[in-house]
């Protein structure tokens, strides 16, 4: 049985903080800041870029009417929100090509080998001014996915300034059956010289003698249909990879019209419509975030638990199922929280002295077996848990070292009441019964007053 502090002291200590349960140290300033989902979020225009290829598709056989190839052409973006829940969109946006002989103008040459006078080439800068409303189906795709298809409609303003390749230093074109092109016409009995063409489009059709009809005109309306997928990249940042078809309303891109055939071309198509294939980033640069950080004046702790996650003596085991807090640390513990003690003598191993205590040996606060002689005086100096309590009087009285009845001057006034059975002595049973009705709150006695109790039963 270990005897290791005044029994008054230790059980006021055990009895009155029932499990107190201490938290983890805590960053504080941290625990203010709060990430809260943006409610009502305020959208802002996204700006995008992009480039891709220009199709031609009119009166001119061109070859290059493939999506994967044409003239480079880019397109500028900007699209907002329709709607809080991002399902529609309104694009703004601009589509041109680079001016002057960069390369970028869009450039359309048929070649017909068995008919050499309906080879022609022309070239035009495209610039667009359009207006569309987009939707990307995200009633139906999950909102995690990170690809979403899309289809739009609008209504656009082209403006173009069509030329023609004819010359090259002055000197005509002149093609031949075999595909060659020659400074001389193929009937010319002094043959001719083969020559290079060059990628100088000198002859404006608005003004050339090709236009027998005097009518011309360098813009035109047009509805584009646009479809493709976007991805989202991050948040912030996505790429859109569609394609849009022009519909347009003239038929003057290439100045073939059923009044104005040019070299034996007749008209083919009732308008000259465009196509585009383009790939584009997109970038929101200034609508609110999803989620906004709250600076918090003061923490609301309502639903944080301590009995979870406190561990004050950091021993691995929660403070609500720690049955001995404050162990120091580095010590080893059970599955309780509780030092090691291998001979069972009530003193942990870090601190017992002789670890091979035999079993009900009485022992001091360093383990060590002490004499039976010497109880009584070590009882006047230590004390126990609660818990030993009842076995310790139990043992002291039945050894008959607390006393006998009327050996000792009468019960004072104050703890006559707890005299049950009237017989001027104060029992085991008694004493016992009075220190836990201290600390179950059910008795007027005072911490003094028990501590005096315990040092009159003792001298009984």
């Amino acid at each position: 049985m270990k005897l290791y502090k005044k029994i008054t002291s230790l059980l006021i200590g055990i009895g009155l903080s029932c499990p107190l349960l201490l938290a983890q140290e805590l960053d504080w300033e941290k625990m203010l800041i709060e990430d809260v989902e943006n409610v009502n979020p305020v959208y802002m225009p996204v700006v995008g870029i992009g480039a891709g290829y220009l199709n031609y598709f009119g009166d001119l056989r061109n070859n290059a009417t493939s999506p994967l190839m044409g003239n480079l052409v880019f397109r500028a973006n900007m699209h907002a929100f329709i709607d809080q829940h991002k399902h529609f969109k309104f694009n703004l946006y601009t589509l041109f090509t680079l001016p002057g002989n960069s390369g970028s103008a869009m450039t359309v040459i048929q070649r017909d080998y068995q008919n050499p006078d309906r080879n022609f080439r022309i070239q035009t800068d495209i610039l667009s001014f359009g207006a569309n409303a987009h939707y990307d189906f995200d009633h139906f795709i999950p909102k995690k996915s990170l690809f979403r298809p899309f289809i739009s409609l609008g209504l656009e303003f082209t403006t173009f300034n069509t030329k023609a390749n004819l010359t090259n230093e002055n000197s005509p074109f002149y093609y031949w059956t075999d595909g060659t092109i020659r400074n001389r016409p193929q009937s010319d009995e002094r043959g001719g010289s083969i020559i290079q063409p060059d990628d100088i489009y000198e002859t404006d059709l608005r003004s050339s003698p090709l236009n027998t009809s005097g009518q011309y005109s360098k813009y035109t309306l047009a509805i584009p249909v646009d479809f493709g997928v976007e991805y989202s990249i991050s948040n912030r940042t996505s790429v859109r990879l569609g394609y849009s078809y022009h519909f347009n309303f003239t038929d003057n891109i290439d100045n073939i019209t059923p009044k104005n055939p040019i070299l034996g071309i007749t008209n083919r198509n009732r308008f000259d419509n465009l196509g585009y294939s383009y790939i584009s980033l997109h970038f929101d640069l200034f609508s609110d975030p999803k989620t906004i950080r709250i600076n918090r004046l003061l923490l609301e702790l309502e639903n944080f638990d301590y009995d979870l996650i406190g561990d004050e003596d950091g021993d691995g085991v929660f403070d609500i199922n720690d049955r001995c807090l404050h162990t120091p640390r580095g010590i080893e513990v059970d599955t309780a929280g509780c030092p090691l003690d291998v001979d069972k003598d009530g003193v942990p191993d870090y601190l017992d002295k002789q670890n091979d205590t035999p079993e009900g040996a009485v022992v001091d606060r360093d383990g060590v077996e002490i004499p039976d002689s010497l109880a009584l005086q070590v009882i006047a100096q230590e004390a126990l848990p609660r818990n030993q309590v009842e076995s310790f009087l139990q043992t002291m009285n039945n050894l008959g070292l607390s006393g006998r009845r009327g050996q000792y001057t009468e019960i004072p006034e104050k703890f006559k009441k707890l005299d049950t059975d009237g017989d001027g002595y104060l029992s085991f049973d008694e004493v016992l019964k009075a220190i836990d009705d201290f600390f179950d709150f059910e008795s007027d006695l005072t911490t003094n007053d028990i501590y005096e109790l315990n040092d009159f039963f003792f001298s009984q």
